[in-house]
């Protein structure tokens, strides 16, 4: 059983509001920002461009990317540290060769991060890009029909969050690999709102690519993520934007071979050795508490919730109530409220920090494991509140 309030007393917001609102962007730990504010002091003082700092930053950066295949059960040569979700989701996707025609099959409750990239990779290179329609509670069986029914021999690609942002519908990835692997078709997989939220592991998963953030459910910092190639893939994705390390070690300007077979092709010229330690001791935090144990709890505090809510005239929970597609994200809407007044009026007078969405027009709620039972109760109040009252009451 994890020591909530021993957490707790590590996240210094946990003492001035209700902070449900991790889905956004999670409250780092005194342990990570002091990871990343020990390293700049030390560029500070040792200068960024010394030996010692050069070697330790290396080792610095190689033990997170050591880190971030450990805990997706994944090898370290399959993993690239990257600025963010969005940005390992591009790597992929502008770095596969597509010829016209081909099928990227998607869904309508998706994110910028997955439908925009999709959208204009129709238009540069005439892409069919297929928008199935889910509902924001859509049951697996359901989900696994439509997407079987979209598939035709020209799908090379799903591209779907593992857990949908807008509703926290958490999709049968496993049972869509299923549908997939016989046919040819390749996974690239959303984890922003699953890494530090739900246990992974892509050997079991099966996915072709998979991409995450440090500083939602991780709770680390933004500006830093990761990307997981399946080791038989690395060579089919190209690098789209390129730096020295796209060659192989060479001797001079005319010995230059492409490093097709290496992770290590993405990465720039220099990176934030700063944000790596950040996002180890994020991990360390994450570990520490038990990704099986947060699972547990945060599916457990948002199913509280969605009881409670469900209960109250005036306010329907768009999110699902089945177990096996709910997550610590609990979406919902108030009859004659306007979610962004909602959202204000719970921050200025409940110091209550959720979110607003547009598709499904809603509240958003995040659940993570340190929050309290008490806080839970403290928002369906406030929501019944508004219900009757609304933003003036």
């Amino acid at each position: 059983m994890i020591d909530v309030e021993s957490f707790r007393q590590q996240i210094p917001v946990c003492q001035r509001a209700a902070y449900l609102n991790t889905g956004m962007s999670g409250p780092s730990p005194v342990p990570v920002v002091d990871a990343i504010k020990q390293r700049l002091d030390y560029e500070m003082e040792e200068g960024s461009g010394s030996p010692d700092v050069n070697s330790s930053g290396r080792s610095v950066r190689e033990a997170a990317r050591q880190c971030v295949a450990s805990f997706l059960n994944a090898s370290p040569e399959e993993i690239c540290v990257t600025k963010n979700t969005t940005d390992g989701l591009n790597m992929v996707l502008n770095g596969l060769t597509w010829n016209p025609g081909d099928e990227i099959v998607t869904c309508d409750l998706e994110h910028s991060s997955v439908l925009v990239p999709t959208y204009y990779k129709q238009r540069q290179s005439g892409v069919v890009m297929k928008v199935l329609s889910m509902a924001p509670d859509e049951p697996m069986e359901s989900i696994l029909s439509k997407i079987e029914d979209a598939l035709t021999p020209r799908t090379r690609l799903v591209f779907l969050s593992h857990i949908e942002y807008s509703s926290g519908l958490r999709m049968p990835v496993e049972e869509i690999r299923r549908l997939t692997k016989d046919r040819g078709v390749m996974l690239l997989l959303d984890g922003a709102q699953t890494a530090g939220h739900i246990r992974l592991d892509m050997k079991e998963l099966g996915a072709d690519f998979y991409s995450i953030p440090g500083q939602k459910w991780l709770l680390g910092s933004e500006g830093i993520g990761a990307l997981y190639i399946r080791q038989d893939h690395i060579q089919d994705v190209e690098p789209a934007h390129l730096g020295g390390r796209a060659v192989l070690p060479h001797a001079g300007p005319r010995d230059l071979e492409p490093n097709s077979g290496s992770m290590d092709k993405f990465l720039m010229s220099s990176a934030s050795t700063a944000l790596h330690a950040g996002l180890i001791e994020a991990i360390n935090f994450i570990q520490e508490a038990g990704i099986t144990e947060i699972e547990q709890r945060d599916v457990d505090l948002a199913g509280s919730l969605k009881d409670s809510l469900r209960e109250t005239p005036g306010v329907t929970v768009l999110s699902p109530f089945d177990r096996r597609t709910s997550s610590g994200l609990v979406t919902f809407a108030i009859d004659g409220v306007d979610p962004e007044q909602a959202v204000a009026h719970l921050w200025e007078k409940n110091r209550i920090s959720v979110r607003r969405l547009s598709y499904p027009a809603g509240i958003r709620a995040s659940l993570h494991f340190f929050n309290t039972q008490d806080e839970v109760g403290n928002l369906a109040e406030a929501v019944r509140g508004l219900a009757e009252t609304g933003v003036s009451g």
